[in-house]
């Protein structure tokens, strides 16, 4: 019986040494024949600020280039007395293994622009709004319609809120107010020339009503010019325009030119009445809303005092407070036009629904006095009187008019 010979292995020396600690770099969505192929450069970064710190010490970065696509790895773990990764390098004249602790660093393909943008993105969204996003993308009908309820809720929380700050300022005594309080009048009133050596030059025709428009309604203001007071008394039986503008007709105005612009002011005024008075949810009806109506008179008009928006997949039409009490100041700026700047304005509060003490605070923003007449016939009415040379206080922002269904 054979015996079995016991092959003898050679005895290797194993010693660590510690001088230069070698790097394991593993390459991720690379291909190997395709990295070999052509030539690899790596380019290894350490931190060097503070050596005697052993965690900015151990901070590492590798780079390697293989045609023209860059990866990058990151290390930034400190030395751990635990398990490690060793190399070892065998000598075979000697037998002898030399074993040195190295560091595992993966590698990753960057891109730039894509990776800055995705980091950015992640930075700015909190966990709250990635849950959502996720969810209005790929959760259930049910999910979704919650999550859009939540944000109508506070959609109105804040525009509540903003309605409680406004009457806040409102109540402020803003007598010590500096310039920049004039600044902001600009955003709501008409243009106004507080230089005006005349009367007829603080507000001009052309700021409030355009020459498209004055030229739109040329047919209109030809059949007003022609109506007698039957045609008036049937107009306010049947509450086609507001008492403001019929209690001004007949017009009894030989210039032609000057009767147009008159009465397209008129008209102007009747059109704006109507849109101010508007539900929320007619203001997308312009065509029912404003039957017989240019076309650019409308535009115009929406373009200068509405907003539209998406909610719920959908184009809506809407007017902040800011844009309501803009659009009591243009009535008002022609109704200073229209009576030569001295304006009986109580039945102006009946046509638009607008509280008395609005309108006053808005007159005496555009620099009117204020005067409540005492006579027997006249009793109660509120005159808005435009004086030289024109001042304008700070204006008093206030929730306008009634409130919208």
């Amino acid at each position: 019986m054979a015996t079995k010979t016991k092959k003898l292995c050679p005895r290797v020396t194993m010693r660590t040494c510690a001088e230069k600690e070698p790097i394991i770099c593993t390459a991720s969505n690379v291909a190997k024949s395709k990295t070999f192929k052509t030539k690899t450069e790596f380019t290894c970064y350490q931190n060097t600020s503070d050596m005697n710190n052993p965690r900015l010490a151990a901070q590492r970065m590798v780079i390697m280039d293989c045609d023209g696509i860059q990866s990058v790895g990151k290390s930034w773990e400190t030395k751990t007395y635990g398990s490690q990764y060793m190399v070892g390098v065998l000598d075979k004249e000697t037998n002898e293994m030399t074993l040195r602790p190295a560091s595992l660093i993966n590698l990753k393909p960057y891109v730039k622009s894509f990776e800055d943008e995705d980091v950015k993105m992640e930075k700015e969204m909190s966990y709250g709004e990635k849950y959502k996003e996720l969810a209005m993308k790929f959760g259930a009908n049910r999910i979704q319609k919650t999550l859009r309820g939540k944000d109508r809720v506070k959609e109105m929380e804040s525009n509540t809120l903003d309605e409680a700050m406004q009457e806040a300022v409102a109540s402020v005594d803003t007598s010590n107010l500096t310039e920049q309080a004039d600044l902001h009048n600009n955003d709501i009133l008409p243009p106004i020339n507080t230089e005006a050596k005349s009367l007829d030059d603080v507000f001009l025709i052309t700021d409030l009503i355009t020459e498209a428009e004055i030229a739109a309604l040329v047919p209109f203001t030809t059949v007003l010019r022609a109506c007698t007071q039957v045609h008036v008394n049937a107009w306010r039986e049947q509450e086609k325009y507001p008492h403001f503008m019929l209690s001004r007709l007949p017009v009894v105005i030989e210039d032609d030119h000057l009767a147009h612009l008159y009465l397209s002011e008129l008209l102007y005024i009747s059109y704006l009445v109507t849109l101010l008075k508007l539900p929320s949810k007619s203001l997308g009806n312009k065509k029912t809303s404003f039957p017989n109506t240019p076309s650019v008179v409308i535009d115009n008009m929406y373009k200068k005092f509405t907003s539209q928006g998406q909610r719920d997949g959908k184009l809506r039409t809407s007017m902040s407070d800011k844009q309501r009490n803009k659009l009591i100041a243009h009535i008002l700026a022609l109704t200073l036009l229209v009576d030569k700047y001295c304006v009986r304005y109580t039945e102006l509060c009946r046509d638009t629904g607008v509280k008395s003490r609005v309108l006053s605070d808005t007159y005496r923003s555009m620099g009117c006095s204020i005067n409540k007449l005492k006579g027997q016939q006249d009793k109660g009415q509120m005159v808005a009187v435009l004086k030289l040379p024109v001042k304008l206080p700070p204006l008093v922002l206030r929730k306008g008019g009634r409130k919208r269904e």
